[in-house]
C-alpha cells in the first residue's frame, strides 16, 4: 500500500508514527503506528476496491529457473480481484487444475514461482529456522481476557508464498535505493554469529546426539541443520532450529554510509543487500524506504 501518499514527511501524523516506530501486537489487541482509517481502510488492499499502491514489477521467464529478466518500480492503482485468507489461498493451491477460476490460477502461478525462488535462496545459503508462533484462545465475555487454551499457529504453503515475494521485493528495492543513494540508503543487516554464541549448542548437539553443527557460513549451518535428524524423534530437528535462532545476533537497521560494505550482508537470508519495504503501515523503516524509492524514481523529493 502507498502509505506515503497519505503521510507526508514532517507532518504531525508522520512525527507520531516515527515516535512509535512500529505497531505493537498484544494477545487481544493491536496498538497501531498509524490511525485506523489508514491501517484498516485506505491502506488495506481490499478485494474489488481501487487502492493506491507502490509496486515492484518483475518480468520473469517461464522456465525452470524463473529467471528475472527485468524489474520496474511505479506508483500504481491496484484493483485486487479477491481478498483471501491464507486458508482460502491454500485451498486454491491444493485444488490444482481442478479449479480454473481466475483467483485460483493466479495463486497457483505465484505458488509455482515461489517454490523456485525459495529453492534458489536455500541453495545460496539462506537458513530455514524455527520460531514457533502461538495463539491464545480467550474466554468469552471475560473482562480480564483470561486465556482458556494456547495453540500453535499453523503455517501453510500460502504463508511461504507471500513471504517469498516479500523477501524478493525487499531485496530488489534495497539494491535500487542503494544504487541511487550509496550513502543514504536505509538497509537491514544480520551479522554473522560469533562462535562463542553457538558453543553451548554445538557442544550439546555433539555429545547428546553426535550432530556436527558448522557455523562457518550460513550455507554450512543450513546443511548441518538439515543433516541433524533423529528418525525416532522428528521434533529434535525443529528444536535445534529454535535453539540456533536464539544463538544469533538480532538483525539491525543501518545507514549505508555508516557501515562498511563488507558488513552489509544479511546472514540468515544469505543476501548481500536487504531492506524493509513491504510493511509501511506497521514499520516506520519501510516508510523511510518508500520515500527513498520515490525519490530515486523522481516522483517525490527527499
Amino acid at each position: 500500500a502507498d502509505v506515503t501518499h497519505y503521510v507526508r514527511a514532517g507532518t504531525a501524523i508522520d512525527l507520531e508514527a516515527a515516535n512509535r516506530s512500529t505497531s505493537t501486537y498484544l494477545v487481544n489487541k493491536r496498538l497501531d503506528m498509524f490511525p485506523s482509517l489508514l491501517t484498516t481502510d485506505l491502506c488495506s488492499l481490499r478485494g474489488n476496491i481501487d487502492r493506491y499502491a507502490f509496486s515492484v514489477l518483475w518480468e520473469v521467464k517461464d522456465d525452470e529457473q524463473a529467471t528475472i529478466v527485468d524489474v520496474s518500480f511505479t506508483k500504481s492503482l491496484i484493483h485486487s480481484v479477491a481478498a483471501l485468507t491464507y486458508a482460502r489461498a491454500q485451498a486454491y493451491i491444493d485444488a490444482g487444475d481442478a479449479d480454473t477460476s481466475i483467483p485460483a490460477q493466479a495463486v497457483q502461478r505465484l505458488a509455482k514461482l515461489s517454490r523456485i525462488f525459495r529453492a534458489k535462496r536455500i541453495a545460496a545459503g539462506a537458513l530455514t529456522l524455527a520460531s514457533p508462533e502461538v495463539k491464545f484462545v480467550l474466554k468469552d465475555n471475560d473482562r480480564n481476557n483470561n486465556p482458556t487454551d494456547v495453540q500453535a499457529y499453523t503455517l501453510l504453503e500460502a504463508n511461504a508464498l507471500v513471504e517469498e515475494f516479500m523477501l524478493l521485493a525487499n531485496v530488489t528495492v534495497g539494491k535500487k535505493i542503494l544504487r541511487h543513494y550509496p550513502t543514504l540508503a536505509i538497509l537491514r543487516r544480520h551479522p554473522s554469529p560469533n562462535r562463542s554464541m553457538f558453543e553451548g549448542l554445538i557442544s550439546k548437539a555433539k555429545t547428546c546426539r553426535q550432530f556436527e553443527i558448522d557455523i562457518s557460513t550460513s550455507k554450512t549451518l543450513a546443511d548441518s541443520l538439515n543433516a541433524s535428524v533423529d528418525p525416532t524423534d522428528p521434533y529434535v530437528n525443529k528444536l535445534l532450529r529454535i535453539l540456533a535462532t536464539r544463538c544469533m545476533s538480532p538483525a539491525q537497521y543501518f545507514g549505508s554510509g555508516d557501515v562498511r560494505p563488507q558488513e552489509w550482508h544479511h546472514y540468515g537470508l544469505a543476501a548481500p543487500v536487504y531492506t524493509h519495504f513491504t510493511s509501511p503501515i506497521r514499520r516506520y523503516a519501510d516508510v523511510c524506504v518508500h520515500r527513498l524509492l520515490a525519490a530515486s524514481l523522481g516522483v517525490q523529493s527527499l
